[in-house]
């Protein structure tokens, strides 16, 4: 297979699945990693991808727009999986992801919440319902996931206590936990992590066993996983020594 005829591959899976592992790819293909790592150079310096630890995701991937078309009904399912562990009341997190902004609707019927987030848009979504006390933690903007990140987010942190928090991650690894492809948006989640009471955290089934640069973690005891599988999944074995309940 020819470079060009690798890259529109490349261009195509990307397209289609929102990523690429090299790994994987080198090993359908035959060639080697460094071959696939060229080939996305390549796509890289054209726009086409933004390549991350491992492999690549489509140009402005990470971006909450292109997040929020993939895997949709897999992000809805897990996400309602945890609409039974929204506390009574309290000071609750939401990060910046695509799947628990789906707990948002269910925020605004109960109402009495006050809800914090680094997300501007998962923050106009939480604005639009007078019931709930909503939270913009600022700081720098990420152009690459539409977060807020960066010593001011860190220091209006430092002023909030959550009773529950809910975050999704871009991978969940069984050795390296969870991870995301910007340091930036792991060092806030774990940030945030540590100033919750509880954790719960959205993945659907597509992230099992991915890794990432930016690795964040959290005492299990505090922690429940929802996915889109069954709870009795054997894909989920792995999994079970970090979360005290998985649903």
């Amino acid at each position: 297979m020819l470079p060009y005829e690798r890259q529109q591959s490349l261009t195509a899976m990307l397209e289609s699945e929102g990523r690429v592992v090299v790994s994987h790819v080198a090993r359908a293909w035959g060639v080697s990693e460094m071959t696939v790592r060229r080939d996305l150079r390549s796509l890289e310096q054209r726009g086409v991808v933004a390549r991350i630890h491992g492999g690549a995701v489509a140009g402005g991937g990470l971006r909450w727009n292109s997040r929020a078309q993939r895997n949709r009904r897999e992000k809805a399912a897990a996400a309602a999986k945890l609409v039974g562990f929204l506390p009574p009341r309290g000071c609750i997190y939401l990060d910046g992801s695509t799947t628990v902004v789906h707990l948002v609707d269910e925020l605004a019927r109960r109402g009495g919440y006050t809800v914090a987030t680094n997300n501007i848009d998962t923050f106009q979504r939480l604005t639009a319902h007078a019931g709930l006390e909503s939270v913009l933690v600022g700081g720098a903007l990420s152009r690459g996931t539409d977060n807020f990140v960066g010593p001011l987010a860190r220091r209006c942190l430092d002023g909030i206590a959550f009773t529950a928090g809910f975050f999704s991650a871009y991978a969940l690894h069984d050795r390296f936990g969870c991870s995301e492809p910007a340091i930036e948006d792991a060092e806030v989640k774990q940030l945030v992590g540590e100033r919750c009471e509880r954790i719960h955290l959205a993945v659907n089934h597509h992230k099992l066993g991915q890794q990432a640069a930016g690795t964040w973690d959290f005492a299990a005891e505090r922690a429940v996983l929802a996915t889109d599988l069954a709870p009795d999944a054997a894909a989920l074995d792995p999994y079970r020594p970090l979360f005290t309940t998985i649903v």
